[in-house]
């Protein structure tokens, strides 16, 4: 009775499962059957790869924040003796897929007393699609000489150089807030296959905006150009030389040409995790040739050096620009003018993330019977970062 009882329980569990069995008995007669689980399988997959693949991209991409604090004490000019936040930067950057790299950057600065935020840089990348060569699309700073190259909070110097000032912020920020030339176009970087290491830069942008910029101006008749050769030598493992040159052609919407000419070194030396040594300097020429004046021919450049030990760095920068054929206001006849300063600075690094710096500025304009003018302060540095800040070049 009791296995009736079993044979009919069995028998009533299997009659609801059969217009299934005999509904796939008769895909697979047709061929389908294969097709329908590799289909399946296939879209199973997929729902578990995509995700990991976007989470994967998503922890490749980084945010990072900087803060550039600085306080002058100005013994010219006591009216800009105050505490100030110079910049503050919000940054993202990571890898967009498996092919390109993508850089957002918006920085914020006190302007006529607003402060406010704008587009630093934004620009797409790659070094993966050919062999030794990586470029760049959209707004960036230029690769032009060595400070150019990098944001102010990261540069080894507290205050910009007279030279650079006078060359990639003309006109532009006073000198506690000049950083550089930024602009949209394109640039491309090239390791030539050789054993020596040697780089080319070659650059091309609108030209609109042509050192700190609060709005476009009027396009140029031609691109701005340039090109930035560089070579390195390894002296030791921790230790190297960089040299590159520098070449710059634009035209502004008033027909003004520019032609920017300069070398620039850097020497690095290590021990363990600190820089013991650096070195570096920039020299640039710049001829301009406005429509109806004459031809504006300067001179300038600097050199920096800096020793380490343990957490505390020391340094000294001597400065010098000049204005090459100056002439007596209404007159044909040439004005002696040399701008010289002395820079030496003390830096304590409490960690790669933050850093206080104290430095002694003095700089001297001396023109052709004209009374000397005088720029000299302490100027105290505090910047920091959070997050993961991008790793620079040497």
């Amino acid at each position: 009775m009791n296995r009736a009882n079993n044979r009919m329980d069995s028998n009533s569990a299997r009659i609801p499962l059969s217009p299934y069995f005999d509904f796939m008995r008769k895909l697979c007669s047709r061929r389908n059957c294969q097709r329908f689980l590799t289909k399946l399988m296939l879209l199973a997959l997929s729902s578990l790869t995509l995700p990991s693949m976007a989470q994967n991209l998503l922890e490749d991409v980084k945010i990072a924040g900087s803060v550039d604090m600085i306080h002058p004490f100005n013994f010219d000019s006591p009216s800009k003796n105050t505490l100030q936040v110079r910049s503050v930067e919000l940054m993202a950057f990571g890898a967009i897929d498996q092919t390109f790299d993508g850089w957002i950057d918006f920085a914020g600065h006190y302007d006529e007393g607003q402060f406010h935020f704008e587009l630093h840089e934004a620009y797409i990348s790659s070094s993966k699609i050919f062999p030794g060569l990586e470029f760049k699309v959209g707004k960036y700073f230029l690769n032009l000489g060595r400070l150019n190259r990098f944001h102010q909070h990261d540069w080894v110097l507290s205050m910009a150089p007279k030279s650079h000032r006078e060359f990639f912020v003309p006109g532009g920020e006073d000198s506690l807030g000049a950083e550089g030339v930024a602009d949209t176009g394109i640039e491309a970087s090239y390791i030539l296959p050789t054993e020596h290491f040697y780089q080319i830069t070659l650059g091309a942008t609108n030209g609109q905006c042509y050192g700190h910029c609060e709005t476009l101006g009027e396009k140029p008749p031609r691109p701005l150009m340039y090109l930035r050769p560089t070579t390195m030598f390894l002296g030791s493992p921790q230790g190297g030389l960089l040299i590159g040159a520098t070449f710059l052609n634009r035209e502004d919407a008033a027909k003004t040409e520019t032609q920017l000419f300069g070398v620039d070194a850097t020497y690095k030396k290590r021990e363990g995790k600190t820089l013991k040594w650096l070195v570096q300097s920039e020299v640039q020429y710049q001829e301009q040739t406005p429509l109806t004046e004459e031809r504006s021919q300067k001179l300038g450049g600097y050199i920096f050096t800096q020793y380490g030990q343990d957490q505390m760095y020391y340094g000294l920068r001597v400065d010098g620009f000049s204005h090459l054929n100056k002439k007596f206001s209404g007159t044909t006849q040439d004005q002696d003018d040399l701008d010289y300063g002395l820079t030496a600075q003390v830096e304590y690094q409490n960690s790669e993330f933050s850093k206080f710096r104290v430095s002694y500025i003095h700089e001297i304009d001396t023109t052709e019977s004209l009374p000397d003018v005088k720029d000299r302060m302490v100027l105290l540095q505090w910047v920091y970062h959070l997050g993961a800040h991008p790793v620079h070049d040497f």
